[in-house]
């Protein structure tokens, strides 16, 4: 499976995933010249604005990598930044937010994924 077709796909999973988790979706690929954040929504339970990171890998490969570890701490620095873009644009920097991560592995389209789901990422800001 092509690399844009996996993550878009991935996407997918994560935000019917989420969706059925009390979030409210507010924003898909938000995006500014130095990158991007999959997702942006509102947590309904907590009433905090989530950012969401998804990567999805295929599995049943011995030389794939787990999808948390394309968390490097270079995209983190991006993601620092276009988090704070975003507060800033829609006026939010006063309300509580975090930053959260799915990690999302499929066998093939037709196995059930498997989705980690990890809240209140560290960004160190």
């Amino acid at each position: 499976m092509k690399h844009l077709e996996l993550g878009g796909y991935g996407e997918k999973l994560a935000f019917d995933y989420l969706k059925s988790h009390g979030f409210l979706i507010k924003e898909r690929n938000f995006r500014r010249k130095w990158g991007e954040v999959d997702i942006v929504a509102y947590d309904l339970k907590t009433k905090e604005w989530v950012f969401f990171e998804v990567k999805t890998r295929e599995g049943g490969n011995l030389n794939s990598i787990f999808p948390e570890e394309e968390l490097t701490t270079k995209k983190i620095q991006r993601l620092k930044r276009i988090i704070l873009s975003y507060l800033s644009l829609k006026r939010l920097e006063n309300q509580p937010w975090r930053f959260d991560f799915v990690a999302i592995e499929l066998k093939d389209f037709q196995s059930k994924p498997i989705i980690r789901h990890y809240k209140d990422e560290f960004l160190d800001f």
